[in-house]
């Protein structure tokens, strides 16, 4: 079961990147979103369900990629060098988009939540520099 609301987690992770970029998501049970201003604006989600806490961004809309199959394999082997994060594929508005997530157990505490949303940051930024290559706008 994890140690966390919404509420108490929202108000432990202002104190770590301030009380205007973190807030909780009106549209999504037991969402945060937390915009980081020294990494461009990124948007950070944080998903907190009973057996985890789920911590993502978006990188690159499925659309936006030259070729599919060659951007693939780039992530794929990408992969294994991001620290504590992923890269995958969902759906977000009905387009399917690449993401930069992590997860956690949901009795991490504040420190750890912190850790990783500042390490998956740092990934998805380095993560979309690698991958440039392979964007129709790049």
């Amino acid at each position: 079961m994890s140690r966390w609301t919404t509420q108490e987690l929202c108000r432990s992770l202002e104190a770590a990147f301030g009380e205007g970029n973190v807030e909780e998501v009106p549209t999504a049970d037991e969402a945060i979103r937390i915009v980081l201003p020294d990494c461009g604006d990124l948007e950070i989600m944080i998903a907190l369900t009973d057996r985890q806490v789920f911590v993502s961004t978006p990188l690159v809309e499925a659309e936006e990629v030259r070729e599919r199959a060659a951007f693939n394999e780039a992530c794929l082997r990408m992969n294994p060098l991001n620290a504590l994060s992923n890269l995958g594929l969902t759906t977000i508005n009905d387009r399917d988009t690449y993401i930069v997530f992590g997860e956690l157990a949901p009795d991490s505490s504040a420190e750890q939540i912190e850790l990783e949303v500042r390490t998956l940051a740092d990934n998805a930024i380095d993560a979309i520099e690698v991958l440039k290559p392979y964007l129709v706008n790049a």
